[in-house]
Formats: C-alpha cells, sequence, structure tokens
C-alpha cells in the first residue's frame, strides 16, 4: 500500500465516522426528549389521582412536591431527562365541557 492509498481509506473512515456520531447523538437527544414527556405524563396521571382522593373545587394546581409528599409519586425527586434536574413545576387541573384536564407546567402553581 502507498501513503496516499493509506490517506484515502483514513479519510473515508473519518467521514463514516462523523456520519456515525452526528446519528447517534440525535438519536440520544430525541430518547431524552421522549422520555421527558412520560415523565410528564406520569406526573399529570399523579395530580389526577391526588385530585381525585383529596382534591377539592378549589384544587386547580399542585406541585410536584406536593405529590412526593403525599406519596403519589415515587422517590424523593423526579428527575427531567433532558435537563438532570429535579422537575419543580407543577399540574395545572381545570375544568371545561364537563370533564377535567391536566397539564404539566415547568412554573411553580400560582
Amino acid at each position: 500500500f502507498t501513503l496516499i492509498e493509506l490517506l484515502a481509506v483514513l479519510v473515508v473512515l473519518a467521514i463514516i465516522m462523523t456520519i456515525v456520531v452526528v446519528s447517534v447523538s440525535a438519536v440520544i437527544s430525541n430518547s431524552e426528549k421522549n422520555l421527558s414527556d412520560i415523565q410528564k405524563n406520569i406526573v399529570e396521571k399523579g395530580a389526577k389521582t391526588y385530585y381525585l382522593k383529596e382534591g377539592t373545587s378549589e384544587t386547580t394546581c399542585v406541585s410536584v412536591q406536593e405529590l412526593l409528599n403525599k406519596g403519589y409519586l415515587e422517590g424523593k425527586q423526579v428527575i427531567d431527562p433532558e435537563t438532570g434536574d429535579p422537575m419543580t413545576g407543577s399540574v395545572k387541573i381545570t375544568y371545561s365541557s364537563n370533564q377535567y384536564s391536566y397539564e404539566y407546567q415547568d412554573s411553580a402553581c400560582e
């Protein structure tokens, strides 16, 4: 093999590695977003259980910390996979058209 052939092989391998790294990082990013959405759905379901058992007509918001403290979520804290930080938001509970909706929000209860 000549030096030029070896360099050509190295360039081709570098191009292939670049494509692989970009593809894998995109997959990891999408996985973190999907896991974050799943985590938010779990918090919303915990809020729904909380509201059904303990809520009153005045309850319009419940914090993640309150759900953890009262045992409606497992663990000591809920971690957001996208940021790696504990989720400190809340779930807004609204009633319209004869049904309740539960929506996670990053801010605390107002």
